[in-house]
Parts: structure tokens; sequence; C-alpha cells
């Protein structure tokens, strides 16, 4: 596989779309796609999540938000490297900074009208074990991952994410041919709890929250338009596999960790290789179903640059 096309395919698997009722990212999907050994890829993106609406339970509302008209937002700076250890073998590391915004509408939840700070971190090696290039078969990779908490409040309609550790795995199939490619992964997230924020409206002193295991599917459809030029269509789900519901029993402001939180989210991307070893990404989704989540739009920019090896 030569350069470019490796830079593309890290780029259309790496450049993410995001979801939560606190516009809170999900993690990064993972890719069946492994480079040369001792080659890897930088990766630089900025998204913006905004919201009007969000789903209480399954009923889309405006809730709080709706005698401000007030958006609530969330910008998210992602950094991420990847690298090939051998031509089965990869790691990747993804790290992000985060600011939400919810001007003048904090409402029943408390707290301010923005927050930031360093997000959630994962930490993943990728083993494929089947490789398109030598057989008949898709390329077909394992994934298996640790999820590092960031550092911000929880507990806020308005909170950058949950606070928890945890771990993820998945099973990501893809191929790529001259005419289109496809990818697409099942996976697990099991994450800790973490202890509600004494300052949220609702805490109890020393409370812990357990944040819900998770299910998640991503779906990849990608397009070349020419040797430059690759269009994209998504489809990706969360399901929790457990939790509370907005105004169900149990619930209160400071237990927003602990939601049940389904999302459903469609979008496009478009790719561009300017260079062997510079791609440029542009992507946008919609959640258009949910459960406890932001009803947000997301846009956002990209950008990769690949190293090592003959690059």
């Amino acid at each position: 596989m030569n350069n470019a096309r490796w830079l593309l395919l890290t780029t259309l698997v790496g450049s993410t779309l995001l979801s939560g009722l606190a516009v809170q990212p999900a993690s990064a999907q993972g890719s069946p796609w492994i480079a040369e050994p001792g080659t890897g890829s930088v990766n630089l993106s900025f998204v913006n999540q905004n919201a009007a609406e969000f789903y209480r339970q399954t009923t889309k509302t405006t809730g709080p938000l709706g005698p401000t008209g007030a958006h609530l937002s969330q910008n998210t700076l992602w950094f991420g490297v990847n690298y090939a250890f051998t031509d089965a073998v990869a790691f990747d590391v993804q790290s992000a900074w985060a600011a939400s915004s919810l001007p003048g509408a904090v409402g029943p939840s408390g707290g301010e009208e923005g927050y930031s700070g360093l997000f959630d971190s994962n930490v993943a090696v990728t083993w494929r074990f089947v490789d398109e290039l030598i057989t008949d078969a898709p390329s077909v990779a394992l994934r298996v991952g640790a999820i590092i908490a960031g550092a911000y409040d929880t507990g806020y309609i308005n909170s950058v994410g949950d606070g928890g550790n945890g771990i993820e795995t998945s099973l990501v199939i893809g191929r790529f041919g001259s005419a289109a490619g496809f990818s697409g992964e099942i996976g697990f997230r099991a994450r800790t709890s973490t202890e509600v924020n004494p300052d949220a409206v609702g805490a109890m002193a020393g409370e812990q929250v357990d944040i819900p295991n998770d299910m998640f599917v991503n779906l990849g459809l990608f397009i070349p338009a020419g040797n430059v030029v690759t269009i994209g269509v998504d489809y990706r789900m969360v399901n929790a596999l457990s939790g509370i519901d907005i105004g169900g029993e149990g619930f209160s402001p400071s237990r927003f960790p602990g939601l049940h939180e389904d999302s459903h989210i469609v979008g496009g991307r478009l790719i561009a290789n300017v260079t062997d070893l510079v791609s440029v990404n542009a992507f946008f989704g919609q959640v258009v179903k949910g459960r406890n989540v932001a009803a947000a739009r997301i846009f956002g920019a990209g950008l990769s640059f690949g190293f090592g090896g003959s690059f």
C-alpha cells in the first residue's frame, strides 16, 4: 500500500464524529488498516458541536434551554498519533482539550456558563489478523484500548465529559478498492464509577455514580472522486446497557455521568490528499435519534501528517 493511500485510510477513520447530553465527545473509531512498519501519522482535529434541543429520555425537547433560546455548545481540539510496529500491530494515542458553553441558561443543573479542561485520553493497540492485500477477504483487526479520565468538572449539563477511567475493545473490518471502500466496527466500552461533584445540584458528600457500559457500532462508506478527493458517509451508534433517565427514578443533575445515553449519528466527510505526507478533511454529523443526549449538530476539520519509513 503506497504512502498516500495509507494516509488517506487513516484520515478516513481517524476524523471523529461526536455526541452526548453535554455534547460530550465519544471515543475515536478504530481502523483495520495498518501502515508499513516504522511509519505513522500525527492527526489534529477541531470539532464544534451545538444543540438547542435534547432528548429527555427519548422525547426531543428544548427543556431549560427553551425560555432563553440558548445553544449548548462545545469546542474540542483533538490530538492523535498512530504508529505501526509491524505490518500487523499498531499503537495509537488520542487526547483533547475541550471547552463548553451555555450562555445565560445554566438552569436547574446549576454551575457556570462555561467549562474547559483536558478531555479523556485513549491509548490502544490494534492487531490486524486478516490483510486484504494478501487474501481475498476484507482486512479484519482487533483493537483494545484504555480510557484515562481527563481533568474537568462533572455533574453539569455543560460538563465536557463523564470523568471515568475504563477499557474498550472492538472488532474492525474494512476493505478499500478503486471504486469504493467500507469499514465497520462493533465494540464494547466499560468505565469505572466517578465521584459526584459536591457543588452540583442534588449531590451528596462522597457520593459515587456508576458510568454505564456501552455497545457501539461505527460504519463508513468511502467513494474516491478522482485521485485526490474522497467522499465519506458515516453512521455511528452508541447504546448504553444501563443507567438512569432524565427525570426518572434516582435522577439529579449531579448524576449526569450515570445517564442511560443512546445516540444515532448520521454524517459525512470530505478528504483530500494534499501530498503523500499531508491529508486534510472536513466532516459533519447530526444526532438523528437518541436517549438522554443532546440533539447535536457536529462540524469539524482535520489535518494529518505522515512520518517515518520512506517518507
